[in-house]
């Protein structure tokens, strides 16, 4: 709007006046981006491994499949599982074999998926004494690092797909590459910290 208008005329503060207008525009308003929400608050870092972790569901890839992504609070240590199926029972079998291995934390983050708001996702949660958290809805920034590294788990299965080789086998590498490089702010491995 302001190059057109600046090629018809122009006065002194030209753009502050058009856009004074658009901002007092209903029309505009209605179909213009929201504003930016306001910064949320960092999420305190827990006190040792395995105490916070969040979930997340990401998919459907173009086999079919989904990925569970498991990520740690405190070691940033991550675990994903290949589900055919995303329902509440794979769910729990899931983490039923995660747990068996890592042991109960003390508390879940996890988006409104109907797997993870189902009674039979809560009622694993409780048998085990574990605190489910969840996420305001259409706001996935709040389970914001399990979303971050969804973004990196997609690049690697971007790279994969592109150089034409196996996904998993793919994903495999890059889970061993990531929870055995030191992190940039703690100097040490997710892996190390984990453990």
């Amino acid at each position: 709007m302001k190059a057109r208008l600046r090629t018809k005329v122009w006065w002194p503060r030209c753009d502050k006046s058009a856009e004074n207008i658009v901002k007092a525009c209903k029309g505009c308003t209605l179909v213009s981006t929201p504003c930016s929400p306001n910064p949320m608050k960092r999420r305190e870092l827990p006190a040792g491994p395995w105490i916070d972790i969040a979930i997340d569901l990401m998919g459907p890839l173009p086999n079919g499949d989904h990925l569970f992504v498991v990520v740690d609070y405190y070691s940033r240590y991550k675990e994903v599982k290949i589900c055919r199926k995303i329902t509440s029972t794979e769910i729990v079998e899931k983490l039923k074999e995660i747990f068996s291995r890592l042991g109960n934390p003390t508390s879940i983050t996890a988006d409104n998926g109907r797997q993870f708001i189902s009674e039979e996702f809560k009622s694993f949660l409780t048998e085990r004494n574990i605190t489910l958290f969840n996420t305001v809805p259409y706001w996935p920034q709040q389970n914001g690092e399990v979303e971050r590294q969804n973004r990196d788990i997609l690049k690697r299965l971007k790279i994969s797909t592109a150089e034409n080789k196996d996904w998993k086998e793919s994903l495999l590498d890059y889970l061993t590459m990531y929870n055995s490089t030191p992190h940039s702010v703690t100097g040490r491995t997710p892996s190390e910290l984990f453990q």
